[in-house]
C-alpha cells in the first residue's frame, strides 16, 4: 500500500479540516486587501511635438502636489521622456496635483487634475513651439 502525501495527518476531524481550510481562505482574502489599497496611484503617457506619431525625447514631466494641502505640500514627482516621448511615474499619493508638460523651445502645458488611490492615470500632451 502507497503511502499518503497529505500535509494534515489522517487523524485530524472534519470540523478541524474545514477550520483550517477557512483561516487560509481569510488570509488569502486579507492580504489582496491589504496589497490592493495601497493609496498610491501611477501615470504614464506621451508627450508630443511637431509629429502625432513620434514622440518628444526628452521633454519634463511634473506632478506638484496642491500646495494647500498638508499631506502632498512636499510632492514634487519629476521625470523625462523616453526616445519615443513616453514617460511614467510611479508611487504616486492620491490627491490633487497640478501636472506640467516642458521642453526646450516649446510652450509649457499645465492642468490642474486628481490622481485617485491605486489607478492609473494616463495624460497625453502635445507641446507647441515658441514663437
Amino acid at each position: 500500500m502507497k503511502k499518503s502525501k497529505r500535509m494534515i495527518p489522517m487523524t485530524a476531524t472534519p470540523s478541524f479540516r474545514l477550520r483550517l481550510a477557512q483561516l487560509v481562505l481569510a488570509l488569502s482574502i486579507l492580504a489582496q486587501a491589504v496589497a490592493a489599497q495601497s493609496g498610491r496611484s501611477w501615470m504614464n503617457g506621451f508627450v508630443f511635438a511637431d509629429s502625432d506619431t513620434r514622440g518628444l525625447a526628452g521633454a519634463t514631466v511634473e506632478l506638484i502636489g496642491d500646495q494647500s494641502n498638508a499631506r502632498l505640500r512636499s510632492v514634487r514627482l519629476t521625470t523625462k521622456t523616453g526616445q519615443d516621448g513616453e514617460y511614467s511615474i510611479k508611487d504616486i499619493p492620491y490627491g490633487e496635483y497640478t501636472f506640467k508638460a516642458s521642453a526646450e523651445g516649446y510652450s509649457s502645458y499645465e492642468i490642474k487634475l486628481y490622481v485617485g488611490s491605486d489607478m492609473l492615470t494616463q495624460i497625453h500632451v502635445k507641446l507647441k513651439k515658441e514663437k
